[in-house]
């Protein structure tokens, strides 16, 4: 019971995560038009996308898939590449939203 509550809550936080990252994706140019320098800000929108999509992979990875299949060392090797793509997308995006203020 517990793994198809973490099926479910997975798939639909990986699909609210995809959305929202290719939602900010497509409308970065418009949410960076006011800043002094949009086109760091707009960057900075894409790098949290990119965040954003590699925590959805991320939690596809260890909530769905690793609760169908049993977990090896591939889904070891891409939940990390995900969380490192995140970190550092994450770090990037709160960088360049600081400079591009």
């Amino acid at each position: 019971m517990v793994g198809r509550i973490s099926i479910g809550a997975g798939t639909v936080a990986t699909i609210v995560l995809m959305v929202s990252a290719l939602w900010a994706w497509q409308a970065g140019p418009h949410l960076a038009f006011d800043a002094n320098r949009p086109d760091v800000a707009l960057w900075a929108v894409r790098s949290a996308a990119v965040a954003a999509g590699a925590l959805a992979q991320g939690l596809a990875v260890v909530l769905v898939l690793g609760n169908l299949y049993h977990r090896g060392r591939l889904d070891a090797a891409v939940g990390m590449t995900a969380a490192a793509v995140f970190a550092i997308a994450l770090v990037s995006a709160v960088a360049l939203g600081l400079a591009g203020r």
